[in-house]
């Protein structure tokens, strides 16, 4: 394993780069994480592929205006809650265009952006396209040895004495394994969206 990699501290924000609109490696991170997250929950909405590329850009239009000025607050609430009504907004809108949406009104009057369910959707969606973004990030940091280990841990979710006894290891070095894969996977999911409760009790 590569211990430089694996043991590295925790990397800016990535939220908080964006608010430089002059660091283009941030922007182009930005997209690269969201823009397929977005995609795709638009096409678990039923949409085309080409709806769902024209929604997807609406929203990072949105949040590339918004994020040069964006102040991370978690007390007041998360990163994917706030893409996840940007997202939903720009979903009513589309579907208002095509005449497909009757709006719902919440108890002031206003539009309702989207439903308990909805939220649930979205929140797993989002927990489930970041954390294999990011397993796919630190994957090649670590040797094939110490991943699998982590894998039948994390994936197969077999206990650490089968572990030992399958790779002939101690106990200890299961616990270690599997200590610096979380170490780094922490890092990273907080690094791409300060989300640190993705993994949290694990």
């Amino acid at each position: 394993m590569n211990h430089q990699s694996a043991d590295m501290t925790t990397n800016p924000s990535l939220l908080l780069r964006l608010r430089d609109i002059r660091d283009r490696q941030a922007w182009a991170l930005f997209v690269e994480v969201y823009g397929p997250l977005i995609f795709s929950y638009c096409r678990r909405k039923k949409l085309q592929d080409s709806d769902s590329a024209d929604v997807s850009q609406e929203v990072l239009t949105t949040l590339s205006k918004a994020l040069t000025s964006f102040e991370y607050l978690p007390e007041r609430g998360r990163f994917r809650d706030w893409l996840g009504k940007v997202t939903h907004r720009e979903l009513l809108q589309f579907w208002k265009r095509q005449g497909r949406f009757n709006a719902v009104q919440t108890a002031d009057g206003h539009e309702a952006i989207h439903s308990a369910e909805d939220k649930k959707n979205w929140d797993e969606h989002f927990h489930c396209e970041l954390m294999r973004l990011a397993f796919a990030r630190i994957r090649t940091e670590f040797e094939n040895d110490t991943w699998q280990i982590f894998e039948q841990l994390w994936f197969e979710d077999k206990q650490p004495a089968e572990v030992a006894s399958f790779f002939k290891i101690n106990m200890g070095s299961v616990y270690v394994a599997k200590s610096r894969v979380l170490k780094r996977l922490r890092a990273e999911v907080l690094m791409l969206s300060d989300d640190l409760p993705l993994i949290e009790g694990r």
